[in-house]
């Protein structure tokens, strides 16, 4: 749908058609921490990973889950080639 996806330092995530450029929407949801990762999956769930050493999964623009258990920062993610979870 050329929709692109990107995540910085001032923790958001920011969602930009890639058709005309224009923004669509600001996810927040790291709380004060860089986020380094995301991926999504065939269905349009996002998933992001940051600096607080959590995954967020998002779900139409909201915040739907937080995955803990890192100990440290969440740096990359990856989906299995199937696109699902």
């Amino acid at each position: 749908d050329g929709t692109v996806y990107s995540a910085g330092v001032d923790s958001s995530i920011r969602v930009w058609s890639g058709i005309d450029g224009s923004s669509l929407r600001v996810l927040e949801g790291h709380p004060g921490e860089i986020v380094f990762a995301l991926a999504i999956t065939a269905d349009g769930t996002l998933f992001s990973g940051a600096g607080d050493r959590t995954i967020r999964v998002w779900s139409d623009g909201e915040h739907v889950d937080t995955l803990i258990g890192h100990n440290g920062e969440v740096m990359a993610l990856a989906l299995g080639t199937h696109g699902k979870l």
